[in-house]
């Protein structure tokens, strides 16, 4: 017999914040994967985006990113973004009516600021890191730099006139950070680290989880008509199909020049062990696509998911030269679809391949090993379906949707139910708010104030 619908316990309601939505790049991606897992568990959540929300940038806004943008030295090599323009969407209907608040990517949205009014509130917060940005005076990716560990007085990024501008932010982020009770999830255990040395982080008040990102592993998954979609994308139906990929393939952090490095070896290798077999090839999608002397290179530009689903099955492997990266949706998406990676021993990407099991990991920078792997699995096809088929079985055991979404409702609980109830009773108003007045309660700062701040410490900025 079914009891009293009012006495059976209700979903958890989350509101999933971030500045973009849909496939608007890998962390807006990580996210909506997430909700989908979230939601087929049974759990009532909301999204709330910068995008959907339709702010406007304001002149200031697009000035500052102007003048940062100018600003960057050439050993840039990732984003940088300040703290501002942030928004307060405490009082945000979906926000103020969650059990619990789940932040992701939000440069241009929401800084901490935003997060502490979100907890002053009542709201407990659990903060998904897709990048280093939330404990960086900027940069989204340090590429090596310990700035963040020492305060970010001499950003490598940024011309002279703007070093103020980094250990200013973060100075703010680590004051306002501070006591401000915060479940941090971190998707690789390298993130995880590197936040732990951050000056932000407040051990008595942050706790860290390592919860990886979920992918859908039936939409993702092998295929057996490999030479069907390679006649149907006008690919060559011989030879091993290499696949690059990224959003930015010209972002000096991905390593597209290493790995061009690594496929001019590989090609030098089987040309002299020329045995009549097939040459490879190369399938990229992203912006700017890579040149490769020797090597044919067959770019399918900026592409949706279902064309990503059908260059991983035209390819036999992918490669991954990376610098630097968190948990790269490109490396579990091949794996998912049985594609085996090469790639390089940095950030979350030991979390992802085990050596030699389902992919082969190389030291960074270590074109000439890369090169040799994509000599030998290119002659060894068996070879690299064993990996793939390795590499399949691992998403399955760890990385579906309904994995990841357990993991993340299990903590959920256990944070909803460690906040004091005094926080619940902080007097913010549940009742629905108008159209009018869902989009921001207000802006942290007020804009003259902080155009006159950065005139002083960037004096050519309009």
């Amino acid at each position: 017999m079914i009891g009293n619908p009012a006495s059976l316990p209700r979903p958890i309601r989350m509101a999933c914040l971030g500045t973009h939505g849909g496939h608007a790049g890998g962390a807006a991606i990580a996210m909506e994967r997430l909700v989908s897992g979230l939601r087929s568990c049974g759990a009532d959540v909301d999204v709330v985006t910068r995008d959907g929300l339709s702010l406007t940038h304001l002149p200031m806004e697009r000035r500052l990113r102007r003048h940062v943008r100018h600003g960057r030295v050439h050993a840039g090599a990732t984003m940088f973004t300040l703290d501002w323009p942030a928004w307060d969407v405490s009082h945000h209907p979906s926000v103020a009516s969650a059990d619990l608040v789940n932040v992701h990517w939000s440069a241009g949205f929401l800084n901490a600021e935003s997060i502490r009014r979100i907890t002053a509130a009542g709201r407990p917060v659990i903060w998904t890191l897709h990048d280093m940005r939330p404990f960086t005076g900027g940069c989204h990716y340090a590429g090596g730099c310990d700035g963040f560990v020492r305060g970010c007085t001499e950003c490598p990024q940024l011309a002279a006139s703007m070093v103020e501008l980094p250990w200013r932010v973060l100075a703010r982020s680590r004051q306002r950070m501070r006591r401000v009770p915060i479940v941090f999830v971190a998707p690789s255990r390298w993130l995880a680290e590197e936040l732990r040395r951050s000056q932000v982080h407040d051990p008595d008040s942050h706790a860290i989880e390592v919860i990886p990102n979920g992918i859908d592993a039936e939409r993702f998954a092998p295929t057996t008509a490999q030479r069907h979609v390679r006649r149907r994308l006008g690919l060559p139906e011989q030879g091993m199909g290499i696949l690059l990929g990224s959003v930015a393939l010209d972002e000096r952090r991905k390593g597209i020049d290493r790995a061009v490095a690594a496929i001019a070896v590989m090609r030098a290798r089987l040309a002299s062990e020329r045995d009549g077999g097939s040459p490879p090839f190369v399938v990229s999608y992203g912006s700017n696509p890579p040149a490769i002397e020797g090597i044919s290179v067959y770019h399918r530009g900026a592409i949706d998911e279902a064309a990503v689903i059908d260059a991983i099955h035209a390819c036999d492997v992918h490669l991954m030269m990376t610098r630097e990266d968190n948990l790269p949706n490109t490396v579990m998406e091949a794996m998912a679809c049985g594609v085996p990676v090469v790639g390089t021993a940095v950030g979350g990407l030991p979390d992802m391949i085990h050596d030699g099991v389902d992919g082969w990991l190389v030291p960074s920078e270590d074109s000439a090993s890369a090169g040799a792997l994509l000599a030998r699995v290119a002659r060894d096809p068996d070879e690299r379906s064993a990996a793939g088929h390795e590499a399949r079985r691992r998403v399955l055991a760890n990385w579906t949707l309904p994995e990841v979404a357990r993991r993340y409702l299990t903590l959920a609980e256990q944070v909803r139910r460690d906040v004091p109830p005094s926080a619940h009773a902080s007097g913010i108003s549940l009742m629905p708010l108008s159209p009018a007045a869902v989009a921001v309660a207000g802006r942290h700062q007020r804009v003259r104030g902080i155009l006159r701040r950065l005139r002083r410490v960037c004096p050519s900025l309009p």
